[in-house]
């Protein structure tokens, strides 16, 4: 449990500085390993994209990226996703 705190918040604050870089981003929120990035387009494309790098993420309400990592997730693969 004490990985899920760790890494959970270290993806937290890593989602959360992409915010900076792409204005499109209106909201990242989550508690633990269960993140969503919440923006003002669509979501589907951004999951094909990162499906096809690898990741598997899903989009909800059309425009919420959600992001349920397995416990043992570490951060080398957090800078992956997030990168």
């Amino acid at each position: 449990m004490e990985n899920c705190r760790e890494v959970g918040q270290y993806f937290l604050t890593k989602l959360k500085k992409t915010k900076e870089v792409f204005p499109f981003i209106k909201e990242v929120r989550g508690k633990g390993l269960i993140l969503g990035v919440e923006m003002s387009i669509e979501g589907a494309p951004v999951v094909k994209t990162m499906m096809e790098k690898g990741f598997l993420i899903n989009c909800t309400m059309g425009n919420i990226l959600r992001f349920i990592p397995p416990l043992i997730v570490t951060k080398e693969e957090v800078d992956q996703v997030v990168g």
